[in-house]
């Protein structure tokens, strides 16, 4: 998925993690994921581009869903997980 079509999504939950810094970054996303039911979308906004790399890691090491990718907007990260 590109960009656009990633921020066409309609996601189930939206997790606000501006301002915050890994591994806060990383424990927000999962604790969104936690909230979320089977098959629903969590995206993370964040200004951290760490948190770019060590959230889809860790959605696929410890296989809670399947990172979507990640688009920028207004300087944030927008960063999409379908739960497993």
């Amino acid at each position: 998925m590109n960009e656009q079509q990633l921020l066409e999504i309609k996601p189930d939950h939206i997790v606000d993690a501006i301002g915050e810094v890994c591994p806060h970054t990383l424990n927000l996303a999962l604790a969104g994921l936690k909230k979320a039911k089977s098959g629903e979308i969590v995206v993370e906004i964040t200004d951290h581009s760490i948190a770019t790399k060590t959230i889809p890691a860790a959605v696929k090491m410890n296989k809670y869903g399947e990172f979507l990718g990640v688009a920028k907007k207004g300087g944030n990260y927008h960063i999409f997980i379908k739960k497993a």
